[in-house]
């Protein structure tokens, strides 16, 4: 599947918007070339967890990524292999006009953290000519510093 989002580096939750969905986030990767991710999401209010391995392309505003739906003890089985803390995420969906404005505060309470913004479009086109609010800060999609792989690998490996 093409995912088509513009990223933006944030300083907190944005206030005024519909809170749709949270979710707290473990997020760790099996590789970072290609990028193989291993995710567990708990949906904060009805506490359901999914588990999830994920592929994804090299690329910036468009890449093709793969997900699948993992058991329990496949997820655990591999954080075990990794050795090391997964990166931590408290998710929030908000509805931003017709888009669906996607923050996560990345390992909170430590010397790391920081919050950053995403919002998936239907096409390149609609992404482009999307303007973003000031509140969302700079836009970060092609900084290669503020990939969650490269993340990973400056906090992790």
């Amino acid at each position: 599947m093409l995912e088509i989002e513009r990223k933006f580096l944030m300083s907190d939750y944005p206030s005024g918007l519909e809170l749709l969905h949270e979710v707290k986030i473990e997020q760790g990767y099996l590789s970072v070339d290609p990028e193989v991710r291993l995710h567990k999401a708990t949906d904060i209010h009805t506490g359901k967890t999914d588990f999830r391995l994920t592929v994804k392309s090299n690329g910036d505003l468009s890449r093709t990524e793969i997900k699948t739906d993992v058991k329990e003890s496949f997820y655990y089985d591999a954080i075990e292999l990794l050795g090391v803390d997964m990166i931590q995420k408290d998710f929030k969906e908000y509805k931003l006009g017709d888009w669906v404005l996607e923050v996560c505060h990345v390992d909170p309470g430590t010397p790391n953290e920081f919050f950053y913004a995403e919002i998936e479009f239907p096409t390149e086109t609609d992404a482009k000519n999307f303007v973003p609010p000031e509140y969302l800060g700079k836009e970060i999609t092609f900084n290669e510093d503020y990939k969650m792989k490269n993340y990973w690998k400056r906090t992790r490996m």
